[in-house]
C-alpha cells in the first residue's frame, strides 16, 4: 500500500455483475485500475465461498478478503493478514465464522417447518429448475454452503412474518432476503461483516487507510452494509426491491444504470466527490 487507500465493498449479483447474465461488463478494467491504484475492493456477498473464490481468481483480487453467504463468514488471504482471532485455516485463508449453526444442522430444522410454512428447500430443488431460476450452468457452488440454507418462499407475508418470529425464539436464527431467495442462518449481516474486515485491516495497516468507507449495493439484504458506511451506492436493480437508506444518510448515491453499467456509473460517481480521486 503505497498511498492511502480506500475500503470498497461490493455486492454481486445485481451489483458487480449482471443480475441474469453474471456478466462483469468492464467492471474488470476499474478494478484493476483501483487495486492498481492501492485500493481495496472487498466483496461482500450472499454467494458462497465456492462461487466467490472462482470470480476472485478472474478479478485478481486474492490479496484481499472477502465476506459470504451475506456475513456468515470472512476469509482473510494468509499472505496478507496474520491469525485473526477465532479463526481456522482453509486453503489459502484464514476462515472467521460469524454465525453458530452450520448448514446440515439449518437444514435439519428447516425440514420440520415444512409442514408449518410453504415453502421449498433450494437443496432439494430439482437442479433443472434451480438453473432456470438462476440462469446458471453449474449450481455446485451455490449449493456448497456452510452456516445457512437457501429457502423458496411460496406462503403469505404474514405466514413469512411468523416464520422469522419462530426462527429468532425459537433456535435464534434469521432470515437475509436476496434478489432471488431468502436465506436462513444464524443472526449474520454485511455491515458485521464489513466491521470486522475494517478492524483487521486497521491493526494491519491503520495510518494507510482513508476513513471514509464506501460500499455498493442492490438489494435489501445489502442496507445494512449501504446505512453502515460513508458513501452509499445503490445500484438500480428492476429484478428487486431497492434497499432502504435511512433519510438521514448523506453522500447516497443511485445508479440510473442497472448492473454491471452501474456499478462503473457509481465508481465514476465517487471518483469526482470523495476528497481523493480514486481512479
Amino acid at each position: 500500500m503505497a498511498s492511502k487507500s480506500y475500503l470498497i465493498f461490493t455486492d454481486l449479483d445485481g451489483t458487480l455483475i449482471d443480475h441474469q447474465n453474471y456478466s462483469l461488463g468492464a467492471n474488470d478494467k476499474i478494478i484493476k485500475k483501483l487495486t492498481q491504484n492501492s485500493h481495496q475492493v472487498i466483496i461482500n456477498s450472499s454467494k458462497t465461498y465456492s462461487e466467490i473464490k472462482k470470480l476472485i481468481n478472474t478479478l485478481h483480487l486474492a490479496n484481499m478478503p472477502f465476506s459470504s453467504e451475506n456475513g456468515a463468514f470472512i476469509f482473510f488471504p494468509k499472505k496478507i493478514f496474520s491469525k485473526p482471532a477465532r479463526s481456522i485455516s482453509h486453503e489459502r485463508y484464514w476462515k472467521l465464522q460469524l454465525t453458530k449453526m452450520t448448514s446440515r444442522q439449518w437444514y435439519i430444522y428447516l425440514k420440520t417447518q415444512k409442514k408449518n410454512f410453504q415453502f421449498d428447500l433450494v437443496q432439494d430443488t430439482p437442479k433443472i429448475t434451480l438453473k432456470k431460476i438462476t440462469n446458471l450452468k453449474n449450481i455446485t457452488g451455490m449449493l456448497d454452503r456452510m452456516g445457512s440454507q437457501l429457502i423458496i418462499w411460496k406462503d403469505s407475508q404474514y405466514q413469512l412474518n411468523k416464520f422469522h418470529n419462530n426462527l429468532k425464539t425459537k433456535v435464534g436464527g434469521t432470515i437475509n432476503e436476496g434478489g432471488r431467495f431468502i436465506q436462513v442462518s444464524s443472526p449474520c449481516n454485511k455491515r458485521i461483516a464489513a466491521k470486522v474486515i475494517i478492524h483487521n485491516y486497521k491493526v494491519l495497516f491503520h495510518d494507510r487507510l482513508e476513513k471514509e468507507i464506501i460500499a455498493l449495493g442492490d438489494s435489501e439484504n445489502d442496507k445494512s452494509m449501504l446505512n453502515f458506511c460513508n458513501y452509499p451506492c445503490v445500484i438500480n436493480n428492476p429484478h428487486s426491491t431497492p434497499p432502504h437508506i435511512i433519510s438521514s444518510k448523506r453522500n447516497v448515491y443511485k445508479s440510473s444504470k442497472k448492473s454491471p453499467q452501474g456499478w462503473q456509473e457509481a465508481i465514476n460517481h465517487l471518483n469526482e466527490v470523495l476528497p481523493r480521486t480514486i481512479l
